[in-house]
């Protein structure tokens, strides 16, 4: 067998590459760059994998004599950058949603559906709700929790790197499994939100330095249309998930800042409750769609291992 072998996300990395050049060509998607808006969403995947290369490379600084050193640091390295990146093609295929190019592939936003199946469901879009209980130290709170999202994921698949690196392949296949789900979504549903969409409905401003300055870098690398479903929470659930799985104080201890996340998502008017079911539904099938990946790649090798060479 080779030396470079090939994993599950590999192939669907390079299946979802395909199906973005196919809707939208590649002049778009050369047009992605690493800019001062999606910075941040870059930065917090890299630090984690900046830890650990810095890691491997202390201890190759400090080896003992007439231990290996370029080659163990190297090899390590490669592999750090081979296991992440699943987290990389997440923020990619996220990101391509701001190419000006889905104007004309989704033509027309579908918020109106969207509030009309929030009010046939609930009465109203529970943002609404929200309005009247607006305050000032509950927007910057939100805040805060909503922001959640950058830091939480990579932390969970840096406690997963470090302990099994089995469950941390199927955190970040469940990750680009919902990445690829929640595309699809963003393309047959396009829509903004209600706090775009639908201003009027709202009596009380969303204010605070936090708020503002923390939405205002989060909007910048935001696409324009990732309402439905929600990968805000499809990715939060995905991350309880695992965290519960590590222990069940550790997911004790998680559960609030999830829960929090999750209803800042509609507290700062960013989606339906439509969309937060969705994201659970698109959380749910997507752990149960990265298990089954993997057992297939498990039976493809096993198959492969006593295949006569």
């Amino acid at each position: 067998m080779s030396r470079i072998e090939v994993r599950a996300e590999d192939v669907l990395t390079l299946a979802a590459a395909l199906g973005l050049l196919a809707v939208l060509g590649t002049k778009s998607l050369s047009t992605i760059r690493l800019s001062e808006g999606n910075y941040w969403d870059f930065a917090f995947i890299l630090l984690p994998v900046a830890l650990l290369v810095l890691g491997a490379s202390i201890r190759y600084a400090f080896r003992p004599a007439g231990a290996p050193g370029v080659l163990e640091v190297s090899t390590r390295t490669g592999g750090i950058l081979r296991d992440w990146s699943p987290f990389l093609v997440f923020l990619m295929l996220y990101e391509s949603f701001r190419l000006n190019t889905w104007n004309v592939v989704s033509k027309v936003d579908k918020d109106p559906m969207l509030l009309r199946w929030d009010r046939a469901l609930f009465g109203e879009t529970p943002s609404v709700f929200f309005d009247s209980g607006i305050r000032d130290w509950l927007t910057q709170a939100m805040t805060i929790a909503y922001f959640l999202h950058l830091i939480l994921p990579p932390l969970i698949g840096l406690v997963w790197y470090r302990r099994d690196l089995r469950v941390f392949r199927q955190f970040l296949l469940t990750v680009l499994v919902a990445g690829i789900i929640g595309s699809e979504g963003y393309i047959v549903v396009p829509a903004i939100g209600p706090g775009s969409a639908f201003p009027s409905l709202y009596r009380h401003t969303l204010r605070g330095a936090t708020y503002e300055n923390v939405t205002g870098l989060i909007d910048t690398a935001r696409a324009f249309r990732d309402v439905f479903p929600s990968l805000h929470v499809a990715i939060s659930s995905i991350v309880l998930w695992f965290a519960w799985r590590r222990s069940r104080w550790f997911g004790a201890v998680v559960l609030p800042l999830i829960v929090a996340n999750w209803v800042s998502t509609m507290y700062l008017r960013y989606h339906y409750m439509v969309d937060v079911i969705a994201g659970w539904a698109t959380a749910a099938l997507a752990i149960a769609i990265a298990l089954f990946i993997l057992r297939i790649e498990d039976a493809v090798r096993a198959r492969v291992r006593a295949s006569p060479v």
